[in-house]
């Protein structure tokens, strides 16, 4: 699909990039259309292109030899993906995958990079992306090394809520596989976990989740150091 009809000011990796200069990166560029399932960039293969996701979502995935596909993030519209291995020339160290149906702009890598050079908005605007993707990948790994299971699984369904206190009802964006590969925790204690948040007012039926108070179990996930683990938060 070609790159009509899109107002790209609208995307943060645009923001402050004259018409002129983003019609000079964009220039022969498509829009790829992209069924749930679809595969943008393989692990271990050569990154090509930048990837804008211009609606949609996609998840990041890695796996190694004899062991399962772990999920490393997912993304959705407006963010960039797997721009580090583009920007330095070396291969993915993820797999991106379409989870719904979504269009993605394909940037040419070596082009990218020109304009990283004579773009001073540009590069100040892709410092700031991957500023961002830096916290979340530290905030990622803080979570896996600091915090058990349930409180993993606690914190992800208050950062789904809709609001930020009282009562939420809403529907997960992933099946539950999915969400235990993003938290580092097996399918199994995703459910078992769900079964224990129901003493702090949560209830699950499928995807759809309902939160008594939505601030009670932002509490259960403490950022640091606690004095003594507590003895209902079980290891994954």
């Amino acid at each position: 699909m070609p790159l009509t009809g899109i107002d790209l000011q609208n995307f943060p990796l645009f923001k402050g990039l004259s018409p002129e200069a983003a019609a000079r990166l964009t220039r022969d560029c498509i829009v790829r259309t992209c069924q749930k399932g679809a595969i943008l960039a393989h692990q271990d293969s050569d990154a090509e292109c930048i990837h804008l996701v211009l609606t949609g979502r996609v998840l990041l995935t890695a796996e190694c030899e004899d062991a399962d596909r772990t999920v490393i993030a997912a993304f959705e519209a407006g963010d960039v993906l797997v721009a580090a291995a583009a920007i330095l020339q070396v291969p993915y160290l993820v797999t991106a995958k379409a989870v719904m149906p979504s269009r993605i702009l394909a940037i040419p890598a070596g082009r990218f990079r020109q304009a990283l050079q004579t773009e001073h908005a540009l590069a100040l605007a892709m410092l700031d992306i991957q500023a961002q993707h830096w916290r979340l990948l530290v905030d990622h790994v803080r979570g896996l090394k600091l915090h058990r299971g349930l409180e993993r699984l606690a914190r992800f369904l208050v950062q789904s809520s809709p609001v930020n206190r009282g009562n939420a009802v809403f529907k997960l964006e992933h099946d539950r596989k999915t969400i235990a590969a993003m938290l580092g925790i097996s399918p199994e204690f995703v459910s078992r976990g769900l079964q224990q948040l129901r003493q702090h007012g949560v209830r699950a039926r499928g995807s759809l989740i309902q939160i008594d108070d939505v601030d009670q179990i932002s509490r259960l996930y403490r950022a640091i150091e606690r004095p003594n683990e507590s003895p209902d938060m079980p290891q994954p």
